[in-house]
């Protein structure tokens, strides 16, 4: 029995040269025998076949690719000798001459450096979150943070009261206590930010007066300021806890505000002699855009409501002073209350006048009046009816004291007349009593002064003789 045919009856052992006078492919090379050192002249089927192997080509590199290549023998060298007992010194100058190889200049490839001619690769090579470039960006700008020398207290700023507590553990909550963490240290924290800001309002502002000094402090020292500062420097992401809180809520704020108080107890703890100076330092510069920005509230016109006083009100003419819209905080969280001036009288009714803003109401309605006097119509056409009603009346007044004085001189004068008279009548009627008098002897007032006399002449008489003797 024949043995079956291999690959369907496909001649493997037949000529090898069969399929030359076949079509070729296009783009497929054409292999002759004669490179293998084929003689058909002498072949037979019997005569074996002679092949000559002709000898490789040497191989000539250039200077950049030598560098290329060694390159990948020491990135393969590096691989193969990093073992747990590899010489360290020996796989450190590998790495070294690896590094020197690729930072020479001729080490990028022409095509590479075409490339980046014409088609420059312009993104960042590292990918910032937006999250990180926004603290990056809030954070350039600031001091550098001092470090808290006590590794108990740096520690303890960053622990929340939950990370020492073990929810597996029901005996561990009596021990609780005596473990160290920010809120312990945010108390004298606190006290020690007021304290400071306290200090550079005082000694920075001594024209301000308290109150407004006051406000501005609370703002230095107020949780939504201090926490803008724990954030740049990345304090809430270190925090160690197992409680759960809203990341935009007014507690989680707390929160990060308490931690920087706590940082601040931390820095003078930790160093006693110059821990409080440091930090007053830190703090000062933090504060120094807010410190330059603070201006004292200047009132061009303190006197602008008894003024408009005077130019519009009269009898049965008022002014009303009523807030136009609530209250609001500005970007520094101060009060900001809104006031209008309104008119009724000089036929006008509820006109209003003028607005003013302050951060009292006073304030508020010193700065409406202002601007009502100097920018309101109403205010000038009202000022110039009262001015001539005020002339007008002057005018009458003084008319009126003139037919008073008329009248006082015309009084006096027959007041005069009357006692002139009178006078006359009492003289002669004194003229007629002594004619009276002497005719009936003397009165005795008369006799009385008489005997006066006469003792008096007799005494110096006496002391004449007396004298003489």
């Amino acid at each position: 029995m024949p043995p079956p045919k291999r690959g369907g009856a496909f001649p493997h052992y037949g000529d090898r040269n069969s399929h030359i006078n076949k079509k070729q492919r296009s783009g497929q090379p054409v292999y002759s025998s004669a490179a293998y050192g084929d003689l058909p002249n002498d072949r037979g089927p019997d005569k074996p076949v002679q092949r000559s192997i002709a000898p490789p080509p040497k191989l000539t590199l250039s200077a950049r690719d030598m560098e290329s290549g060694l390159v990948a023998l020491l990135d393969r060298f590096v691989a193969n000798e990093t073992t747990p007992n590899a010489n360290k010194d020996i796989l450190h100058h590998a790495r070294e001459l690896r590094r020197l190889l690729c930072t020479r200049t001729d080490a990028k490839s022409q095509i590479m450096r075409e490339l980046d001619e014409k088609r420059p690769d312009n993104a960042a090579s590292v990918y910032i979150p937006e999250y990180i470039e926004r603290k990056v960006q809030a954070a350039k700008d600031l001091p550098p943070l001092p470090p808290i020398a006590e590794p108990h207290l740096h520690e303890a700023v960053f622990t929340h009261r939950t990370a020492h507590v073990n929810p597996d553990d029901p005996k561990q909550s009596n021990n609780i206590s005596l473990e160290l963490d920010y809120e312990r240290l945010e108390l004298l924290g606190d006290a020690y930010i007021e304290l400071i800001a306290s200090r550079a309002l005082y000694n920075r502002f001594p024209q301000v007066d308290v109150p407004e000094l006051c406000s501005w402090r609370e703002r230095l020292v107020e949780n939504s300021n201090l926490s803008k500062f724990s954030e740049a420097y990345g304090f809430p992401d270190r925090l160690k806890h197992r409680a759960h809180w809203d990341v935009g809520s007014k507690a989680w704020q707390k929160v990060v505000a308490d931690m920087f108080e706590a940082y601040i107890a931390g820095l003078v703890l930790s160093n006693p002699e110059n821990g409080f100076e440091i930090a007053e330092n830190w703090l000062t510069e933090l504060w120094a855009p807010q410190l330059l920005g603070f201006r004292e509230k200047i009132i061009e016109n303190p006197q602008a409501r008894n003024e408009l006083n005077k130019l519009v009100l009269v009898k049965d003419v008022k002014l009303n002073y009523r807030e136009e819209k609530r209250m609001t905080y500005d970007s520094g969280s101060v009060q900001r209350f809104f006031i209008g001036v309104y008119l009724t009288g000089w036929g006008y009714q509820d006109e209003w006048l003028g607005s003013g803003e302050g951060q009292n109401k006073n304030q508020a309605a010193v700065s409406a009046a202002s601007a009502a006097i100097n920018n309101s119509p109403v205010v000038k056409n009202v000022a110039r009816q009262k001015a001539e009603l005020m002339e007008v009346k002057r005018l009458e007044r003084e008319e009126a004291e003139k037919q008073e004085d008329l009248i006082a001189r015309e009084a006096t004068h027959g007041n005069e007349d009357k006692n002139s008279n009178a006078k006359l009548d009492s003289g002669g009627d004194t003229k007629r009593k002594e004619r009276k008098g002497d005719a009936q002897g003397p009165s005795p007032e008369r006799k009385k002064k008489h005997s006066k006399k006469e003792k008096k002449e007799k005494k110096c008489k006496a002391s004449t003789d007396d004298d003489s003797s």
